[in-house]
């Protein structure tokens, strides 16, 4: 990594607006100038889908997030309650499987000033920890949910707490076995792709 203190490279700082903000605008024109030598289809492995290659509209969210990774899982939760009647305690079960998907990546309108400067043709770039771009933080899908085991009837506001159960087991999942150091590797990849296809020739990444 080169010393940012000496004086013979300062760099330049580019305001954060004139290229990462510019990248997610402009991705369309970039994947179709360089989409025959430099697209890379997405894959599956182990449940994760990691963005490989070079950036494609699909993983540029017209908000300006950019997705490297989505993560997909079957949660399984459960919940026991006992109601007291008059004649008696009465058990109730549920188990219901959620399926999940969290999505990783980088927000660049929360990117600092200090994010991307170019010396020459290389780019220092400081980037941030990877963001869950999932929308209101929700990481199941509610309707595709099975109800495997039930017993007794089940209100809307037991259901929902079954659903954000399952939300912070995806969540607890996915730092556990990994995930989101996976896709801060996978976010560093991409970027670098990305710049070098903007035409930068080396990438320095400012831990």
């Amino acid at each position: 990594m080169q010393d940012s203190s000496k004086k013979t490279d300062p760099g330049k700082k580019l305001p954060l607006g004139s290229i990462l903000k510019a990248v997610a605008v402009a991705a369309a024109c970039v994947v179709a100038f360089f989409a025959v030598r430099a697209l890379v289809r997405p894959f599956v492995h182990s449940g994760r889908e990691t963005v490989t290659g070079a950036v494609t509209v699909g993983n540029i969210i017209p908000t300006g997030q950019l997705r490297v990774m989505s993560v997909y899982k079957e949660i399984i939760v459960g919940s026991t309650k006992t109601d007291n009647m008059l004649i008696g305690s009465v058990d109730r079960k549920i188990y219901a499987v959620y399926p999940a998907q969290l999505n990783l990546g980088y927000d660049f309108s929360r990117f600092g000033q200090d994010a991307l400067r170019v010396s020459g043709d290389t780019a220092y770039v400081k980037l941030p920890p990877v963001q869950i771009l999932n929308e209101g933080g929700q990481f199941v899908d509610e309707a595709r949910m099975r109800v495997p085991i039930q017993t007794g009837k089940w209100t809307w506001r037991e259901m929902e707490a079954l659903r954000e159960k399952a939300n912070r087991e995806m969540l607890y999942q996915c730092y556990r076995d990994g995930s989101m150091n996976e896709a801060s590797l996978q976010g560093r990849a991409v970027i670098e792709k990305m710049l070098t296809t903007l035409g930068c020739k080396a990438v320095v990444f400012l831990d």
